[in-house]
This record gives C-alpha cells, sequence and structure tokens, in this order.
C-alpha cells in the first residue's frame, strides 16, 4: 500500500509539460528565432538546458551543440546518446519533431577554438544569437594542462569569437560557487586571480606534463584543486575578455537532481553528494569527513538552468551602447541565500527516505556516518573500508573472478578527500545580484524560469532526488521497493550478526591480551 501510494504521489508531479499559450512571457519573447550554441550540452546542465529551451521556448530557431568525435560513432548514435535519457521524455511527447531543431557540431574544449573546422567556426559565428557556455572539467584531479584548456582557453577562445559575431545578443559563462573558496567571503563580483589565464597558458604549453605535476602545488597555492583553480583564472578571462559584450556570470554551488523539471529527481551522474548518498544506500560508504553543522550548498539543477536562461535574457535587455562598459553581472546561486541545510539534516532526511525505498541492489546494510575528525575517518574508513574491501577480494579471487574491491575503495577515498574540504566548510555568500534578478522576472516567468528557494520544500526535494536516484541512477523501478524492503531487512540482520561475532572476538583477544599481561 505505502509503496503504490509513494509511486502515486512521484508520478503526480513526473512529467512537467508547459501548454502553449497565446502570450508569450518576455523571455519566450527574446529567444523566438534566436539561434544558439551551447557547450557541454552531453553533460547534465547541458542536456536540461537543451530539454527546457526546446520545451519552452519552442520558437527558437536552432540549437548548435557540441560534441566530440567518438572513432566509431555515427551523428545517429551522437544523437541517441544525448536524447535517449529519460529527461527528454516530456519533450518527446510535446514536441515529437523537436531534433530538427538540433544540430550536433564536432569540436573538443581540449582544443584551440574548442576543436572546430573553419566550416564550423565560420557557420557559429555568423549565425549564433546566443552563446551558452556549460563545458568544463569536473575531474577535481585533472591534470592542470588538460584542466587549463578545458576551462581557461576555452573561455578566452570563444569571448574572441563572440567579439567577431554580429548577431550576439548573449553569452553566458558557468563558473562555480567554489572559484573563490579560498576566501570565506564571496561577493558576487571579480576577484584579482593569482595568475592571468594567459600566464598560466604560456606556463603549460611551455613545459612537459611532468614538470607541471611538480609545480602545480605551487601554482595551485591555496587553492585545493585544479579545477576550482582554472575556474577562477576563467573568471579572470571572462572579466578581461568579455568588456563590451553582453556577457553574463553564473557561479553555482553543489548542483544535486532537479526539483521539478523535466521529471523530478533526474540525475545522470555520480558526482559530489550523488555518489555519496547512492554509495550509501548500496551500503558500500560509510564514512564521510565533514562537518555535520556545515551548510550543506545543494541546488536543484532546473532552478540552476532557470536562472541561466534568466542571466542571459536579463544581460541582453539591458545592453545599449552606453551600457557596453558596466561591469560584467555575476550571480552566485547556493541554498544558504534561500534557506539553511546542514549536513547532518540531509543525510537525516537521506536516510528518512531512503529506507522507505531501499533498492534492490544494495550489498550491505546502511551503515554511514559523518565524521568531522580525521583521525576518526581514517579509522573509520580502515576498519570500514580497507578491510572489507580485502576481505572481498579475496572471495573474488576464490570464486575466480578478478579482484576490484581494494582499487574501487582507493578511488573512494580519493574522491573523500576531496570534497572533505568544502564539507568542513562554510562561506559567506553575497546573493545581490541574483535577488534582483528574480525581482525582474514577470510572474509569467517566474512560473516559467523560476529559481526561488525560498517556498521550495527541502524536505520534497531530497525526497525526490533520493527516489531519482533509484530510478535513474542504480536503474531500481519503484515497482520493486517491497522486494527491496525485504532485502533491507536481511542485510540489517546479516549486518548486526557480523558485528556481534567481531564484538566476540575483539573481546576475546583483549582478555587473552590482559592475561597474558598479568
Amino acid at each position: 500500500m505505502a509503496t503504490k501510494v509513494l509511486s502515486q504521489q512521484y508520478q503526480q508531479i513526473e512529467h512537467t509539460v508547459y501548454n502553449d499559450d497565446t502570450e508569450k512571457s518576455e523571455i519566450q519573447k527574446f529567444f523566438f528565432g534566436q539561434t544558439i550554441f551551447v557547450t557541454g550540452g552531453t553533460g547534465f546542465l547541458g542536456k536540461l538546458l537543451i530539454e527546457k529551451l526546446l520545451r519552452v521556448c519552442y520558437d527558437i530557431n536552432k540549437i548548435y551543440v557540441l560534441v566530440r568525435t567518438k572513432k566509431g560513432k555515427k551523428e545517429n548514435d551522437r544523437f541517441s546518446e544525448i536524447f535517449d535519457a529519460e529527461c527528454f521524455e516530456p519533450l518527446k511527447k510535446k514536441y515529437p519533431n523537436f531534433l530538427q531543431k538540433v544540430q550536433l557540431v564536432n569540436g573538443d574544449c581540449l582544443k584551440p577554438d574548442v576543436g572546430l573546422s573553419p566550416e564550423s567556426k565560420k557557420m557559429i559565428m555568423d549565425e549564433v544569437t546566443t552563446i551558452f557556455h556549460v563545458a568544463a572539467t569536473v575531474r577535481f584531479d585533472q591534470h592542470l594542462r588538460s584542466a587549463t584548456y578545458i576551462n581557461v582557453r576555452s573561455v578566452r577562445d570563444l569571448l574572441r569569437m563572440a567579439k567577431q559575431m554580429p548577431q550576439l545578443k548573449g553569452f553566458l559563462h558557468v563558473s562555480t560557487a567554489y572559484s573563490q573558496c579560498p576566501k570565506d567571503d564571496i561577493m558576487e563580483q571579480f576577484y584579482s586571480p593569482p595568475i592571468t589565464g594567459e600566464h598560466l597558458l604560456n606556463v603549460v604549453e611551455s613545459l612537459k606534463d611532468e614538470t607541471i605535476t611538480k609545480i602545480t602545488p605551487i601554482l595551485l597555492g591555496n587553492w585545493p584543486n585544479s579545477y576550482v583553480f582554472t575556474k577562477a583564472i576563467a573568471e579572470s578571462v571572462i572579466e578581461e575578455e568579455g568588456r563590451g559584450l553582453p556577457v553574463a556570470m553564473i557561479r553555482p554551488a553543489i548542483v544535486t537532481t532537479s526539483a521539478k523539471e523535466p521529471v523530478p529527481g533526474w540525475i545522470d551522474n555520480i558526482y559530489g553528494v550523488n555518489g555519496v548518498t547512492a554509495g550509501a544506500g548500496l551500503g558500500i560508504l560509510r564514512t564521510m569527513p565533514a562537518d555535520p553543522d556545515k551548510y550543506a550548498e545543494l541546488v536543484p539543477v532546473d532552478f540552476v538552468i532557470n536562472i541561466m536562461i534568466a542571466a542571459v535574457w536579463n544581460r541582453a535587455i539591458g545592453m545599449s551602447k552606453e551600457h557596453q562598459n558596466k561591469t560584467i553581472p555575476v550571480y552566485n546561486y547556493v541554498l544558504s541565500s534561500w534557506q539553511i541545510l546542514t549536513w547532518s539534516k540531509f543525510f537525516d532526511l537521506a536516510y528518512k527516505y531512503g529506507i522507505e525505498c531501499p533498492t534492490t541492489k544494495a550489498i550491505w546494510h546502511f551503515c554511514f556516518a559523518l565524521r568531522p575528525n580525521p583521525i576518526m575517518h581514517e579509522l573509520a574508513h580502515f576498519f570500514l573500508h580497507t578491510i572489507p574491501a580485502y576481505l572481498m577480494d579475496l572471495i573474488l579471487l576464490c570464486i575466480g573472478r578478478k579482484a576490484i574491491a581494494v582499487e574501487g575503495y582507493k578511488k573512494v577515498k580519493k574522491f573523500l578527500n576531496v570534497i572533505a574540504y568544502f564539507a568542513k566548510r562554510n562561506w559567506n555568500f553575497g546573493s545581490e545580484n541574483t535577488q534582483q534578478l528574480l525581482s525582474t522576472l514577470s510572474q509569467k516567468d517566474k512560473e516559467l524560469f523560476g529559481f526561488d528557494l525560498r517556498g521550495h520544500s527541502i524536505d520534497n526535494l531530497i525526497k525526490q532526488g533520493i527516489i531519482g536516484g533509484r530510478i535513474y541512477l542504480l536503474k531500481d523501478p519503484l515497482e520493486t521497493i517491497p522486494e527491496g524492503r525485504k532485502k533491507f531487512l536481511k542485510l540489517k540482520i546479516a549486518h548486526y550478526i557480523v558485528c556481534g561475532f567481531a564484538l566476540y572476538f575483539l573481546i576475546r583477544i583483549a582478555l587473552l591480551v590482559f592475561k597474558s599481561m598479568f
């Protein structure tokens, strides 16, 4: 009965499709007839940006999507890779022929001019009116050369192309709320970089990989990894190269599952907190280095898409000759500007809703805790991750299968060390520009492109995220919830039996040691 109710609650809001109205909103009117160029269109943000533009602003002329060429892959295969995702189902129902408005363009942000051929570059420069630069490397441990090419050079090259685009109306760059993470206060402004974009490019282009690796810690300084460091440098490139252009920049925090659109709870990756909740639900992640009282700056992906669209619209309509030298607007989009959510509350709610719909793919009972103390976390990692990993590999080898657990948990440890920096700190984010942007939207645009998180239920967001993770990440449909609950109970019993035996043997060993000493 509970499963049926949960399924009905989820499906009531599952496919949000706006009906066509005779009167278009201001943002819809702005995008009428536009030709758009999207980088990062195969990623999480990019897919939902394309989906939203086509579903709500179908009167656009065309969307060019930058994609990397893959050996043996035909164009139809690349279309399928992008548009077979569940997030496009509402769009397919509303506009079955939407692919007529999409054209893939071969390129690569690792290469100069984002890898565009001379013909493609000319086409983009002649036809495009709005650019959404979403592409970025999201690997925190990316080699500095690659991170610089993808996150810095691509920005510079696109802006230089934009200067030669006669029809350009808007350029939106997606940064990150943590680009200036060495600072305690992050306002909606540009900051002086530790090194200019040109200087950094000269460094990585003139040195060998081994040398770059050696000097990377010196270059990073107070930045914890190459991702946020190169994002900070990219912002300075935006400020320098974007003068006189209709450029806007947003800094979203930790982007998580969709709140409402196009389907609630949609997710297609295990980066960041998505990987943590999935790993905990599967029973393979049991400790996380985080301060329970620090803020979990989670923002739903569909709200991020909305502020991206609103930001480029607002910049375009306010851009006139007398305004061309005005400061490029920066928008911080973080949860704490609207509501407060701590890591402790987040995982309490995740557990609450996780046990309502446990996955059938769990391999062990939920046994997860936040540990702010690094020593306690390392001990927990050793006893709860490393030792079980060796035991699992021993079993795998005994049955003739490849040992994978130890190597897997080494990657887990690396991942946890990366996110610890962000889960143990709070920042004071300014949001005046973001609040002002919201106030400029008409009532209709607030309904279509709203990003106000004040009235949105955090409980509901996390609940949808847990359900969405089960469906879209773990590929475990709601119909298997009864089976998942049975497995949850069995694993719970097994867990406490193992804990009981472990405690028994520890006591026996302690007694033997005690007797031998006296």
